[in-house]
């Protein structure tokens, strides 16, 4: 019989371990705030690009534009959106983020910083900067076919 490796010593284990306790960590905070990691990404995505549609957030998140619905309903519902007619396209509507929401994203942003920064308190600065331009690589070449015999994979 083969060898069976150590889950713990695979890198797949470990970032799927780390991504699972960071998720955990940073759902929690959020939740105090009444905040999703998901409704935390559309604010972030709409402050940033604010002609964004609800089907562009949607292929942005890796979700359904059903999905996406459903996540912009609730932001509106709480008042961290509004929507506006769009100012082009006269059937569609514009997604705006009211100073409530914007509020909000700064609040949530700060508790993810929190939780990267107790997460990577040990790392050096070198280690620090080093960490996400390694893991962009690393995705950019799995969402590419890298291992995954050609297939094309979205963000989740």
């Amino acid at each position: 019989m083969p060898q069976i490796p150590d889950p713990r010593e695979q890198v797949s284990y470990l970032l799927w371990q780390l991504a699972h306790t960071m998720q955990q960590a940073m759902t929690m905070s959020l939740a105090e705030l009444n905040l999703t990691l998901s409704q935390l990404g559309v604010l972030a995505h709409l402050v940033r690009d604010e002609s964004a549609t609800t089907a562009h957030l949607a292929r942005l998140s890796g979700v359904t534009p059903q999905n996406m619905s459903l996540t912009v309903a609730k932001l509106e519902a709480q008042s961290y959106v509004v929507r506006q007619p769009h100012p082009s396209h006269g059937r569609m509507n514009r997604l705006e983020v009211t100073p409530h929401g914007r509020a909000v994203l700064q609040q949530g942003l700060a508790r993810v910083r929190r939780v990267e920064s107790d997460t990577f308190a040990d790392f050096s600065p070198y280690e620090r900067t080093e960490l996400p331009e390694l893991l962009r690589r690393a995705l950019g070449h799995a969402r590419n076919g890298g291992g995954n015999r050609g297939r094309t994979l979205r963000a989740i």
